[in-house]
């Protein structure tokens, strides 16, 4: 793929996480994302076979960014409380930046049936099987408790991070005032801290 033709692909995808994060994905059309990326109708259909495929390839490459800042992250912090809190920060600050793509990724994603695909899924697991690995190294340097697996406390940290995200994202009973995203961040991180550390016998 040419670069030209990689950055219209880049502005079309850009443009349908605008549209599925205003409309919802069932309310929404190729044509409205064809619009809103500038882009003849006609023309979308050269990069994208479908809304279907639109969605999915939304999935695909925002969750490879998620992945690739973990091997980053894996690569420059020793420390595996710290590294927990490095990807928890990365989501939060992800959602800051782009709170569209987020509404498009935790509502309409898992809503799509091909979501499910063993494809879709190896990629989705991936995350939290490498936040397991994180904190398995932590109960190998004695920082966390051994009884705890690792798989359900990698299920448990994402669950945390995305049930918050979700409150802002879509809870009009929730005043982002009142709590702001940064405390909410550290209350998750101060609780999950304390219940999964080691204690002292």
């Amino acid at each position: 793929m040419t670069d030209k033709s990689s950055s219209k692909r880049d502005i079309i995808l850009d443009a349908a996480v605008r549209v599925f994060a205003e409309k919802g994905y069932y309310s929404s059309r190729t044509l409205d994302i064809s619009t809103e990326a500038g882009v003849a109708y006609g023309s979308l259909y050269h990069y994208f076979s479908s809304k279907d495929e639109i969605l999915l390839s939304i999935f695909r490459e925002r969750w490879h960014v998620l992945l690739d800042r973990m091997d980053q992250i894996n690569q420059t912090i020793s420390e595996p409380g710290e590294k927990i809190l490095a990807i928890i920060d990365f989501i939060f600050r992800s959602y800051q930046h782009n709170s569209d793509m987020m509404k498009v990724l935790i509502m309409d994603v898992p809503r799509h049936s091909q979501f499910y695909s063993p494809e879709n899924w190896k990629v989705y697991n991936a995350f939290l099987k490498n936040l397991a690995d994180v904190f398995r190294e932590g109960q190998e340097q004695g920082i966390y408790c051994q009884g705890i697996s690792p798989l359900i406390a990698s299920y448990i940290i994402y669950g945390a991070v995305d049930m918050t995200i979700r409150q802002y994202v879509y809870n009009p009973e929730f005043n982002h005032e009142d709590f702001p995203i940064e405390q909410a961040k550290e209350q998750i991180v101060q609780m999950l801290k304390q219940g999964f550390s080691k204690r002292e016998a």
